[in-house]
């Protein structure tokens, strides 16, 4: 499926297995409408945007940033004739989850390992990765910049299929929120593996 952002997406809801979920009307470059469903139920959301609320033109700039992370990695927008590409599908994700799900109130301030590295530049649409104390790595989208960080305290959207932190199972879509000295550039502590599972 190919498509290009514009004023025709618009934003809505719609039941799947009795849950109502967020998503984007899509316009295909060929003019058909698809909706799009993100992984967030509506119970979940802080904001709710109005069904047909247009696809604005912070969105699209939100889209651009976390694309153009996910291309940094690797993860290349080459959406089919017949499906959303991973890249597509994650960037719409994080969209809405930096401008519309609720965040939890506190940060997870002692499961990851710290990088203490002050030097590296964290940026929104960033990948990052974590690790856990036993050595375990799980990435994660970046949703904001250094500036909208608060007490330096990053909100992160998980990108991996899932990942057991605890007694805890994130899925892909989870929203997070870390200190600045857990969050490593994307494996920067670990061999790069080719078998990482995203969406």
């Amino acid at each position: 499926m190919r498509f290009t952002p514009g004023d025709s997406w618009t934003w809505s809801y719609k039941s799947f297995d009795g849950d109502e979920y967020l998503g984007l009307f899509l316009t295909l470059d060929n003019g058909v409408r698809y909706f799009f469903r993100t992984n967030f139920k509506a119970e979940h959301l802080a904001v709710f945007p109005e069904a047909g609320q247009p696809f604005c033109v912070l969105d699209g700039q939100l889209l651009n940033d976390f694309m153009t992370g996910l291309d940094a990695i690797g993860v290349y927008d080459n959406s089919s004739e017949h499906e959303v590409s991973i890249n597509m599908e994650l960037a719409l994700n994080a969209v809405a989850c930096y401008r519309f799900v609720n965040a939890p109130k506190r940060a997870i301030e002692h499961a990851f390992l710290p990088y203490n590295r002050p030097d590296i530049s964290i940026h929104r649409g960033m990948v990052a990765s974590l690790y856990t104390k036993d050595r375990s790595v799980c990435d994660f989208i970046v949703l904001d910049n250094e500036d909208e960080a608060k007490d330096g305290i990053f909100r992160l959207m998980f990108a991996n299929r899932s990942f057991h932190i605890g007694n805890r199972v994130l899925s892909v879509g989870a929203l997070i929120k870390v200190p600045r000295k857990v969050i490593c550039p994307f494996r920067s502590m670990s061999v790069h593996s080719t078998d990482i599972n995203y969406a």
